[in-house]
């Protein structure tokens, strides 16, 4: 059966078949620990995904988090740190989803999940807020799973750490950050974008969320480093919300790595970067009651 999705603005294409992963790609997932099944099949479901929750189940708001790992790589798992370090400085219940990855289930299937699971929290929240948040590729997704929304305001807000959110692949940040970025590059983003595009074109807005109008998105909170290949990703995104008059605060940093909050977990800077979620969502949520009590 299908999942339950929430009301849309624009239309979705179909779930496509993908092709099985190469020999590289299999290599690096069992070097990086890739999602063990039998686990991933003792997970909750929320809209019918598997999802790692952390935090305090009666938390006052709720962070939906996709992982990072090029739309093919990364498993919930291997974000449990990360997510319970932001449930304890957000005072949040945190879920990272095992979303579908590429090539074996190909855009636009992660934001099908990712609607779905929006569509379950919408439903069973209680009224706490929804936050929806991502790293690199994961920041793609969760853009585009907001652009999709018909009322993406009923989320609280949205998070973005480097996120990934032109899969084009053009921007002149490839370029001038190539030896800055030890992290991702313009050759590991086009042989990326091919697995999860697979034939569909980088310039539709639900698979390049930059393209997206953004009006009508809820605030906005952005950091990257100023190093990265991604950088001007971030910068546009932040000019583009600017623009229709959306909320947004953007932080880039300099001399640091992509995914820089997620990556160095104990370095100063990652921490802070934390505390600034927390005070982005704290305030959301003062936002949203008073909204509410008028």
């Amino acid at each position: 059966m299908a999942a339950t999705l929430p009301a849309l603005r624009l239309t979705l294409p179909e779930r496509r078949q993908g092709r099985a992963p190469d020999d590289a790609l299999r290599a690096r997932r069992q070097e990086t620990g890739f999602a063990d099944p039998e686990k991933v099949a003792k997970l909750p479901l929320i809209g019918g995904v598997p999802c790692v929750i952390v935090g305090n189940e009666n938390a006052p708001r709720v962070i939906l988090h996709l992982h990072g790992g090029g739309f093919r790589l990364g498993f919930a798992a291997g974000w449990a740190g990360f997510a319970r370090r932001l449930a304890d400085k957000a005072d949040a219940k945190v879920i990272v989803p095992e979303y579908a990855l590429a090539p074996e289930r190909p855009f636009p299937a992660a934001i099908y999940d990712t609607l779905a699971i929006l569509a379950e929290l919408f439903e069973t929240s209680g009224g706490s807020p929804v936050f929806l948040s991502g790293d690199s590729a994961g920041g793609g997704v969760a853009l585009s799973a907001a652009v999709a929304l018909a009322d993406a305001r009923r989320l609280a807000g949205l998070i973005l750490l480097s996120p990934w959110i032109d899969v084009r692949v053009q921007a002149e940040s490839y370029s001038r950050c190539a030896t800055t970025d030890a992290w991702f590059s313009h050759a590991a983003a086009s042989a990326s974008a091919s697995d999860y595009l697979q034939g569909w074109s980088a310039d539709d807005p639900l698979a390049s969320p930059l393209l997206a109008d953004p009006g009508g998105l809820p605030a906005t909170c952005i950091i990257a480093s100023t190093s990265e290949v991604l950088a001007d990703d971030s910068i546009e995104l932040a000019r583009s919300l600017a623009t229709h008059d959306v909320p947004v605060s953007l932080l880039m940093r300099p001399g640091l790595p992509h995914d820089w909050p997620v990556v160095t977990p104990d370095a100063a800077e990652s921490d802070q970067a934390l505390g600034i979620i927390a005070d982005f969502v704290m305030s959301e949520l003062s936002a949203t009651t008073a909204s509410l009590e008028k």
